[in-house]
Formats: structure tokens, sequence, C-alpha cells
């Protein structure tokens, strides 16, 4: 039976690598050669719309086809999927510690920015709890949560595992999907992350400067997988003593503690977190990926895009959701 999927861009090597294990000589060149083109700054990232995007579409067909592999897309090796694109309006959104009526503002992109893959509230205020590294995982019999009161509050997380959980079980539970899914059984409307100061393999410089780039994520319910959640926001370390203040701890106490990946404490703060989003130019996009088929399920492959850069036809209309296709604020 043949088998079809659609997977990212640079998948491509999963599936010709698998093709070329076939070979009896087969030493990594072939792998390696894939990856210096598709990575190459003659590709411009793959970012969506650019040249070298389309670049990246030819090359990916081509080798496709040299490999042998057939076409399973509706045109072709093409199969359009569609995409909702969210950016922020920053001059009007903050983000601002609020305690007994006294007020300190967050400087986005300075302290701390804002997740836009998820549809965020317009305006939210909400307690902060410091629940650690925010995991529940039950096969190792761990819960950061276990005795917290999260109902209707901001679950404030430190990035990472504990020592005590294996590696896979940590991988999978730190997924944005499991994140959501144990703080909203828990009750919270939110989540606050803090990096881990010793574990930042890029600079708070370079993430805060990507901050307003526009973020995609499939349309559709059944891809969504942190709905219900109102707020998301990441803090620098750098600033985080702010959160802690009167709290009975300090930031430099748990980034100590977190070194060896040892037991974090946990505990309500003693500030809100007030925060108001405003989303600009909510797009429908339509991304064309490349699928193929073949008999061996690790040989199906996909990738790139084309966005449409004025409002799409009339079939986006009824396929998703209604703001889809209407430039709006919210």
């Amino acid at each position: 039976m043949k088998m079809f999927t659609v997977v990212p861009a640079f998948c491509l090597l999963t599936g010709l690598c698998a093709q070329a294990q076939q070979a009896p000589h087969f030493d990594g060149n072939s792998w390696w050669n894939y990856v210096k083109v598709l990575a190459d700054d003659n590709m411009e990232g793959r970012e969506t719309g650019s040249a070298g995007l389309k670049r990246a579409q030819a090359y990916v067909v081509e080798q496709l086809k040299k490999n042998g592999l057939e076409p399973a897309g509706v045109n072709g090796f093409y199969q359009p999927v569609k995409f909702e694109s969210r950016q922020l309006v920053e001059k009007d959104c903050s983000l601002t510690l609020v305690n007994k009526g006294n007020r300190q503002p967050l400087v986005l992109g300075d302290d701390a920015i804002f997740g836009t893959r998820i549809d965020l509230a317009p305006s939210v205020e909400a307690p902060m709890v410091f629940v650690g590294y925010g995991m529940n995982v039950p096969e190792a019999g761990y819960n950061d949560l276990a005795g917290l009161d999260l109902k209707g509050k901001i679950a404030v997380m430190f990035a990472g595992a504990p020592a005590a959980i294996p590696g896979p079980l940590a991988s999978h539970y730190q997924t944005v999907g499991e994140r959501w899914k144990t703080f909203q059984a828990a009750g919270a409307i939110g989540m606050v992350t803090i990096l881990n100061p010793a574990s930042m393999d890029i600079p708070w410089s370079r993430i805060s400067v990507n901050r307003n780039h526009p973020s995609m994520s499939l349309v559709g319910r059944e891809f969504d997988e942190t709905a219900g959640q109102k707020i998301s926001v990441t803090i620098n370390p750098a600033s985080a003593e702010k959160l802690f203040a009167g709290s009975g701890h300090t930031f430099a106490e748990i980034a100590n503690a977190a070194k060896d990946r040892g037991q974090l404490p946990r505990f309500p703060l003693t500030f809100s977190l007030a925060a108001t989003a405003k989303r600009m130019n909510t797009w429908c996009f339509r991304r064309t990926s490349i699928i193929s088929a073949s008999a061996n399920p690790s040989t199906a492959t996909a990738s790139t895009t084309a966005p449409w850069t004025t409002p799409p036809a009339a079939p986006c209309y009824w396929t998703l959701p209604p703001r889809c296709g209407v430039p709006m604020t919210s």
C-alpha cells in the first residue's frame, strides 16, 4: 500500500537518504550534499515567498524525480496547505507587573517578548505562580504542579527539565502541546517562560530582534495545540529578578539550582501580570508543499511555500475561519 506524508522542507533529507541507504556503499556524502544545498545562503533561509525558497522548491522536486519517487500532490509534486499568519502591533502592546496598585512596566524587546504562535487575548490580568520546570510526568512519578493553585492564574516556568526525568520523556513533555495540556488541566490561563541563562544557544539580543517577525500556524482546530491559552510570554533572564521581588526567593537562587538541573522551589509570586496585545493583518496563506508517494513510508517528503500577499480567492472563505483572508486588528 502506498503511504502519503507531508513534512517540513528539510525532511527531504529523510526521503532521499532512505533511498541512498539502499546503495551498497553509502558513506553519508549524499546526505551532506543535500544539507549543503538547502542550507546555503543562496536559499535565503527558505523564507516564505522568497526567491530562495522557490529555488529550494525546484531543487527538492528535481531530487525527488532523480530518485524515482512518484508525485502525490494535487498538482504533480505540489499540494496546497493553508496557514494563518499572526503579527503584533507592538506600539499598542504592553506588559506590566502589578502589585497592590503599583504598576511596573516591562520593556518589550528588552525585558520580555510575546509569543505569537497562540491566539493572544486582547487584554489579560492575572496572578502569577512560579511552577519550577512546570512539568507533569506520570511515567516518572514527577509533578511540579502538585499542590499548587493555578486556577485563573499564569504559570511562570524555568526553561528546561530536572535531571530526574530521562531525556526522551523530558523532550516529550517540554513540547508546546504537552506544556499547555498540563497547565490547562490545572486551570491556568497562560504561561510565562524564563530562559535558562546557562543553556541559551542564542543570545537574547538575537531572540529579541526577531520578535516582530510574523508567525504562521496551520489552519484548523485539529492542529491547535494551545486552544484556550490567553497569554504566552518569554522573559529575558537578565530581567527575571523583577518577577521574584517580595516572594522570599530570588532568580539568582533559581538559576543556581538549575545549573545541575536540580529540583526547583514552587511558590506564588507577589505580582500579577497585566498584558494588552493587538494583532495586525491576519491573513490566510496558501503554502505549497511538495509531497511524494513511495512504497517505503520513510521516503515520503515535502517542502516550501508561497503566500498570498492580497486577500485570497473565494475558496479560502469557506474552508477557513471567518477572519482568514480579511485584513484586521484584534
